[in-house]
């Protein structure tokens, strides 16, 4: 990262502390500032996660208001974004164990064969997310466990580190990699994979 990126960072943390601290203090400005700078990524996770557009945009707007409820809660002990990620990825969460048993959703048709593509696990998913094989692999998503799906998404669609993983979910750093494997080799065997 260059010094002028490290210095735009610092400046963007220092505002979203000042937001949240706001907030806090009841000052529903800043509240509606931190909606503003989050609401897409929050969609998007609650997209890839719900795979149905109409309950990712209610369940972004219930993220928002639970955390406008608890940001008095909010102890600032970790970033606002690992806060807001651990609320969304519960909900979302909470949102597909309470779907009736076998109820799938896909956003894209299932076109194409990813497979010559998805050969190791962090790069070449990278990779293939990138290409237009991706509704496919969205499709595949959708069969996966809430737990692994999470990982999935924070690892590769909100770039997070293991370590901040580990802090969303509030679990073992070995239990993120474990999903997130476990995750891909179910990825591998729904997109009918061979083996290298």
């Amino acid at each position: 990262m260059t010094q002028a990126a490290s210095s735009r960072a610092s400046s963007n943390r220092a505002q979203e502390d000042a937001w949240v601290a706001a907030s806090q203090a009841g000052d529903t400005q800043a509240f509606n500032r931190l909606i503003l700078s989050w609401e897409r990524r929050i969609y998007n996770l609650s997209l890839r996660m719900l795979q149905d557009r109409e309950e990712a945009a209610e369940a972004t707007q219930e993220v928002f208001l639970l955390a406008y409820r608890h940001i008095k809660r909010f102890r600032r002990d970790s970033r606002f974004s690992t806060w807001l990620y651990r609320i969304a990825i519960n909900h979302c969460t909470t949102r597909i164990t309470q779907r009736p048993p076998g109820t799938h959703y896909s956003l894209e048709d299932e076109a194409g064969n990813p497979c010559r593509q998805l050969r190791t696990a962090e790069n070449q998913y990278h990779d293939l997310l990138r290409s237009e094989q991706r509704s496919r692999v969205l499709a595949a998503l959708s069969y996966m466990p809430a737990e692994q799906r999470a990982v999935i998404e924070l690892k590769f669609f909100q770039e997070l580190t293991f370590e901040e993983i580990s802090a969303v979910l509030g679990v073992a750093l070995s239990t993120v990699k474990s999903r997130l494997y476990a995750g891909l080799e179910m990825l591998k065997t729904r997109l009918g994979c061979k083996p290298d």
